[in-house]
């Protein structure tokens, strides 16, 4: 029985990213990977913010395109309740996450404040994520990427769509024979 969530799909179709560089160089990009509920676990988005590295310009070779420095990324681990506060923003349901203060992780080794607004100029949405290690003279790490409202919206379309497979692992249909009663 195919489900929507069949394995194949969900191999080619688990990331969306958005890359915003600009000519000053500081531009970012996000990454959203999506792993859906397993028997074991609940399903997540893990988020990946990058800034620009270099600028896109014209080489000997043509045009070069802006590249980001993934060697630096900051990843934060997205569960069913901080994909609702985003979808608050994303719905107009409230101008920032976290009632303003962003949605908050801490593990052993840093702190991350994951930060969506409203953003009136340019239109959109601000998305920011900022980590602080706990290390003794650690530097801040954050990035920042400003959302269109078409990438808003879509970005909505995609978290409302994954609700249900974050909490709900659907591998007992894929694998097992169903176990609906037939008449």
């Amino acid at each position: 029985m195919n489900t929507p969530m069949d394995s194949r799909r969900r191999a080619r179709n688990s990331r969306l990213a958005f890359y915003h560089p600009m000519q000053s160089g500081g531009g970012a990009a996000a990454r959203l990977e999506f792993h859906p509920a397993c028997p074991d676990r609940d399903g997540c988005f893990f988020l990946e913010m990058a800034r620009q590295k270099t600028a896109a310009g014209r080489g000997d070779a043509g045009p070069q395109n802006a590249t980001f420095d993934w060697g630096s990324k900051i990843t934060v681990k997205l569960d069913f309740t901080d994909i609702c506060g985003l979808l608050l923003v994303l719905e107009g349901r409230c101008e920032q996450a976290g009632g303003g203060r962003g949605l908050f992780h801490s593990t052993p080794e840093a702190s991350t404040v994951i930060g969506l607004r409203r953003n009136t100029e340019p239109a959109g949405y601000a998305l920011e994520v900022s980590r602080k290690l706990k290390s003794e003279g650690a530097e801040p790490q954050r990035a920042r990427v400003v959302l269109s409202e078409a990438e808003g919206l879509g970005l909505r379309g995609v978290f409302q769509s994954a609700l249900f497979y974050l909490v709900f692992s659907m591998a007992g249909d894929r694998d097992e024979p169903s176990s609906v009663p037939t008449m």
